[in-house]
């Protein structure tokens, strides 16, 4: 098994070494990477791993701009101190989500079930494993194109492309065109959520699931955070915390 480590903080990554190949001393790791940018260029140059353990907040952008600009096909492993990007790290080719600090058990845990997982899917064993990555485009979540609308007596059918954003207050989601019109939304915005293009819609807080095509400039806040300008008039600002700062800036460069 090849294993690459992308970790920006060096301890973190000799620490998590040192675990793998205690508890795999035939695995090989093949490179530790401090952050997105070599990340991607190793990818370009080298062949794919068995197996990639991930922190997620790297140094220069969150590891899921990696993942969006390189097409990876093993399975990924991550390790975070944040507990904010599960879902997103399961729309990747993600396995498993460990929090820091990484304790042997939880290791072994996340081992055992990628054991699993090749037994299950390749019984000819390792020489059969390398895309997983099926396996997950199978169990990704339907994604919509169109929200029906309810309004009056009538089913309007809206493009999400014509959506600027989806907002929520006091417990209803209402959903702002680009071209101003405002509308009631049936779902909770979470629901809203599971059923839209990850590519196409951020969910930037609690209140805003918004739109890329829809943002017009982003401005710098207090404590690092960030200020969305929207196309459209808010009802309130478009505020993206100093946790999600990174990635949202990651998401947005990506461009898809």
């Amino acid at each position: 098994m090849r294993v690459l480590i992308i970790e920006d903080e060096r301890k973190a990554a000799q620490e998590l070494k040192t675990l793998v190949l205690r508890l795999r001393p035939d695995w090989v790791v093949v490179d530790i990477l401090p952050s997105a940018a070599e990340a991607i260029d190793w990818f370009t140059e080298n062949k794919q791993p068995d197996l990639i353990f991930a922190d997620i907040q790297l140094a220069d952008a969150v590891c899921f701009h990696i993942f969006e600009t390189v097409a990876v096909k093993c399975p990924i492993i991550f390790c975070t101190a944040y507990d904010e990007f599960a879902i997103k790290a399961f729309q990747t080719t993600g396995i498993d989500y460990l929090l820091k600090p990484v304790d042997t058990l939880r290791l072994e845990q996340s081992l055992q079930k990628l054991d699993d997982l090749r037994a299950v899917f390749h019984p000819g064993g390792p020489s059969h494993y390398p895309d997983i990555g099926r396996l997950m485009e199978r169990i990704t979540p339907v994604i919509g194109r169109t929200a029906l609308v309810h309004h009056k007596d009538k089913i309007i059918p809206v493009n999400h492309a014509d959506i600027a954003f989806f907002y929520y207050s006091q417990g209803t989601v209402t959903i702002r065109l680009l071209n101003g019109a405002v509308y009631p939304a049936g779902n909770g915005i979470d629901e809203v959520e599971k059923t839209t293009d990850p590519r196409l819609f951020y969910r930037a807080n609690r209140q805003f699931l918004i739109n890329r095509h829809a943002i017009r400039t982003i401005e710098r806040f207090f404590a690092r955070k960030l200020v969305v300008k929207m196309a459209c008039e808010t009802s309130e600002p478009v505020v993206v915390s100093k946790a999600k700062a990174g990635e949202f800036l990651g998401w947005l460069e990506s461009g898809h």
